[in-house]
């Protein structure tokens, strides 16, 4: 009886004996459920593996959502270099599951106790028998083809068993982690109708910082783990405080407040609070109590999956007696946004999670005396961390009902590899957490969203006529990025549903009928529409091949515009695109694009515009300023841009022919941008001051501003207005968060 222990196609490598997949000698960095996936697939290529299976061979015995199995999928095909659309390695069943399709050879096997080979020829000169595709026929070095029966489940097991990582077992944290975890339930600590947010365990355990909206704005409240304990505020000056940070003695909170700007400090039973650094946020204390280290901006989106950071955002230092802050982590190291960062018990190390850096996204851990920075994980889902079990995990809030483990070795700074997830049954998505000092407990914010797209009738200056009113109606996870059609008939939309990435919808505004136009594996996004009003351009993302294309709505099929897998050809020097590729709009006309770059080393923006014809990229903007987020006037001259400046952004317009830009706000908060009025003399953008959100138009020749809805309380915000062609409607998404505060019981050791 044998399995095979590595597996051949093009210049790929599966090895199951150094458990690693190689592309020309070279290995790739894959989690280890990524390769536990691969090993299944390629043992029985051509067969239909269901969800269901793939649940119970790379996930035995524990409840995973659709999320995660995505998830895996879309880093094995970056991995792979493939396009889910094309599939020539991994093909996708929609709603039923996945298949390998691609021929493989296998190399030299070894004893295996449950599988069963019912023929194998091996080739004399590489030692390794052909698996062909049924229906494909593959000849390999000598034109010999051998076809390899597996019993697939079998075998898998056996591997996907004796490879699978299994949890810390020392005598710090006693075994079987992860099998003493399953069954535990997370315990809801708050049941406010509203948004509680960011708590905080006291350094005794007995008690929860946290920061709530109601009293009508966000203030910090405490509130005893006992039984029959009230929830009692310790801040009420309407500054909009979140972020709340326990002191070592448990004395004092620290905390951000949106209003007032800057890092707080206020006793923990209430009192005169005082500012400590008059710009940052995510504040965490020292274990000393001397220090605290936040990041440098402000800008703290709540939604469950939203950036905590802008690019330019770093780590700082300030002694709380003293003031004085200094640096801790360097632009451009890593590149990106670091945000929300969190203290080993042992003073030597903080975790960060960077945002929009490309590449170098993910969960970090500095050295706090050399400023070492060591990558944890490098992903784009990783948000609030905490230190625990004597510095030997780092636990991390995923956005989603799960909550990520990472094996940490205290004593070289490095993560271990190990990667778990833990589901939180009952919880909509994760964020915000702390974990108690004896390791026992963990508390994070369960948030959920309520996102419809909205309308509001204008004049033709913009100017409100009636009430807003909602046009979906649906339980989807998002409806967002609407797209009014040229007859103003229709409205293009995304939704995000659980368990799949999001798709392109179709909205009748007369029925209000939705009508499903993609239904794919890719991130669809950003639809916009071409003059014929038959036609949409839209940006799927799989993979490493993200690409611009086209989609008929009537009958649904959908046509490559460009590939960006690749920078376009360009200016040579320090003018040819380089970097990860931020975000695009195609012009009206279909002709053009303009997209940003997240520019090595910082990752600051840098705007280009691109001809689709020729494939060829001018820069429009300078490599010193982070110029993104493109929108095209209706005449195609002028760009709207969003520029961000330490944690604000502003709009400004660019002339394209020239270059030439123009910045129209400088208020601090946030401005972001989606469409100009029809005439192209206004911009209509999402606007965020002392954390309420509003929609404003701004006139680009005089600056002058007008209000289109006015702003909310503190738990909704709006985001993407769309200026309808004919004048008389803006449509935006309108969200509205709401949460409590969970805990969740911790393994110990015995």
């Amino acid at each position: 009886m044998i399995v095979a222990s590595r597996y051949c196609w093009d210049d790929f490598v599966l090895d199951l004996d150094s458990f690693r997949l190689e592309r020309a000698g070279v290995p790739l960095p894959l989690e280890p459920k990524a390769i536990n996936l691969l090993a299944l697939l390629v043992a029985r290529p051509g067969h239909l593996f269901t969800k269901q299976e793939i649940f119970e061979a790379v996930w035995p015995g524990t409840a995973v959502s659709d999320h995660a199995l995505t998830r895996v999928v879309a880093q094995l095909r970056r991995a792979l270099g493939e396009d889910a659309k094309e599939g020539r390695y991994l093909e996708t069943v929609p709603t039923r599951g996945y298949r390998w399709v691609y021929p493989i050879a296998v190399a030299t096997a070894v004893p295996a106790r449950s599988a069963r080979v019912l023929s194998a020829e091996p080739d004399a000169e590489t030692n390794t028998a052909t698996v062909a595709h049924p229906g494909r026929r593959w000849f390999g070095p000598t034109a010999t083809v051998a076809v390899v029966l597996v019993v697939a489940m079998g075998m898998a097991a056996w591997v996907l068993s004796a490879r699978r990582p299994v949890a810390s077992a020392d005598a710090r944290t006693g075994g079987d982690w992860a099998g003493r975890l399953q069954g535990q339930f997370p315990v809801q600590l708050t049941t406010h109708p509203g948004l509680d947010l960011h708590p905080a365990l006291s350094p005794q355990g007995d008690a929860i910082a946290f920061a709530s909206d109601r009293s009508g704005q966000f203030e910090i409240y405490v509130r005893s783990l006992g039984d029959g304990a009230a929830d009692v505020a310790v801040t009420s000056d309407g500054g909009q405080n979140v972020q709340p940070a326990w002191s070592p003695d448990g004395a004092a909170i620290a905390y951000h407040s949106a209003a007032l700007g800057g890092i707080w400090v206020v006793p923990s039973r209430g009192g005169v609070a005082r500012q400590i650094v008059s710009r940052g946020s995510s504040p965490r204390w020292s274990p000393d109590g001397r220090r605290l280290v936040y990041q440098s901006d402000e800008f703290a989106d709540v939604t469950p999956t939203g950036f905590a950071a802008h690019v330019g955002a770093t780590l700082m230092l300030v002694d709380v007696a003293r003031g004085e802050p200094r640096a801790l982590t360097h632009l451009g190291r890593p590149a990106g946004a670091h945000a929300t960062p969190a203290w080993s018990g042992d003073s030597r190390y903080v975790a960060f999670s960077v945002f929009g850096g490309g590449d170098d996204s993910g969960l970090w851990v500095v050295r706090v005396e050399s400023g070492e920075v060591i990558p944890i994980e490098r992903t784009t889902r990783v948000y609030e961390a905490a230190f625990a079990e004597h510095n030997t995990a780092l636990y991390a809030a995923a956005g989603d009902p799960i909550i990520l483990r990472y094996g940490f070795d205290p004593d070289r700074g490095v993560g271990t590899g190990q990667r778990d997830e833990i589901l939180v049954p009952g919880v909509p998505g994760a964020r915000g957490l702390s974990v108690s000092s004896d390791g026992r407990h963990l508390v994070f914010g369960g948030l959920g969203l309520i996102s419809h797209i909205w309308a509001q009738p204008v004049d033709v200056a913009g100017h409100p006529r009636g009430a807003p009113s909602a046009l979906t109606e649906d339980t989807s996870r998002r409806n967002y990025m609407p797209a009014i059609s040229p007859d103003g008939a229709s409205l293009a939309y995304m939704s995000a549903r659980r368990g799949e990435m999001p798709n392109l919808w179709l909205l009748d505004l007369a029925t209000r009928q939705p009508r499903q136009l993609t239904d794919d594996d890719a991130f669809d996004r950003d639809p916009s529409w071409l003059p014929d009003g038959r036609r949409l351009t839209y940006r799927s993302e799989v993979s490493t091949e993200p690409s611009v294309r086209v989609i008929d709505i009537a009958t649904r099929r959908s046509d490559p515009l460009v590939r960006l897998d690749r920078p376009p050809a360009a200016a040579q020097g320090s003018d040819a695109p380089s970097g990860a590729l931020g975000e695009l709009d195609v012009s009206a006309s279909g002709r053009r694009i303009a997209f940003s770059m997240l520019a090595p080393p910082n990752a600051f923006r840098r705007l280009f515009v691109m001809d689709v014809d020729d494939g060829r990229a001018r820069a429009v903007s300078s490599p010193g300023a982070s110029v993104g987020y493109p929108i095209w006037s209706p005449d195609e001259r002028s760009l709207a841009v969003e520029i961000e400046d330490g944690g604000d952004t502003h709009l400004a317009v660019v002339d394209v022919a020239t270059g030439q830009m123009r910045q129209l706000t400088s208020d601090r908060g946030q401005v972001w941008i989606r469409s100009w009025s029809p005439d192209g003399t206004r911009v209509v953008t999402a606007v965020r001051r002392n954390r309420l959100w509003s929609l404003e138009w701004v006139d680009v020749r005089t600056a002058a501003r007008g209000v289109v809805v006015p702003a909310g309380p503190p738990s909704v915000y709006y985001r993407y207005p769309d200026w309808s062609p004919q004048g008389t409607l803006i449509a935006y998404e309108r969200g509205q968060m709401h949460g409590n505060i969970w805990r969740l019981a911790l393994p110990v050791a015995p």
